[in-house]
């Protein structure tokens, strides 16, 4: 009986824990991180604050685990694409375009776990998420680099470029301070624009294949 208790109160844990998370995600996509604050995260949740205190220590831990589990999914679907049977040169288009086109499908979530403002701990977690998606894109330029799609001099300094491309290249569309929202046209055009940038910046020349 007591084994069975244990286990029904961890797995109750576990779902608060969820609820939690994924009240500070909602709130962080309604208006940043400035509305997800501790008493708002627990009533979107129907919890007490003290009941998210006992699972985080501050706000800044619960960001912190919002954006570590973005990212994870993230980097998830990165390398799905680089484990595909398609080219390395079809791998790299669809992962650069499959980043933009779901930062802009959530435009303040994207836009606030990447560049809005925050204290150190976040944004050192900020750093390490980039070194998990730059790696997922290693991943796609060695394999593009021994097929002879790609060529250039190092490939961590590869990588890192076309990471700060696919997302610096993405602030000023997702910018909640817009006035005008961008059209379905001007997203895809965007979208293609910014791939192909990627693309031929690393693409081999014909001659060189």
């Amino acid at each position: 009986m007591s084994y069975k208790r244990s286990t029904l109160m961890q797995e109750r844990m576990e779902q608060n824990r969820k609820i939690i998370l994924q009240s500070a995600r909602e709130l962080i996509a309604q208006g940043g991180f400035k509305d997800a604050q501790i008493q708002a995260i627990a009533e979107r949740a129907g919890v007490s604050s003290g009941l998210v205190y006992r699972y985080f220590e501050n706000k800044s831990q619960v960001l912190i685990e919002v954006l570590s589990d973005a990212i994870t999914h993230e980097v998830s679907i990165l390398n799905n694409i680089a484990k595909g049977e398609i080219s390395p040169l079809e791998k790299l288009r669809k992962a650069v375009a499959t980043f933009i086109k779901r930062a802009m499908n959530s435009p303040q979530l994207a836009y606030s776990l990447m560049f809005e403002p925050v204290d150190p701990e976040l944004e050192h977690e900020r750093f390490r998420s980039k070194q998990r998606i730059k790696q997922s894109i290693i991943d796609i330029l060695a394999q593009g680099e021994e097929t002879g799609d790609f060529v250039f001099e190092d490939l961590n300094t590869a990588a890192l470029c076309v990471v700060a491309t696919m997302t610096y290249a993405v602030v000023e569309p997702l910018n909640p301070s817009q006035t005008v929202t961008p059209d379905q046209g001007y997203m895809d055009d965007f979208v293609k624009q910014i791939t192909e940038f990627c693309v031929k910046a690393l693409l081999a020349p014909q001659g060189d294949k």
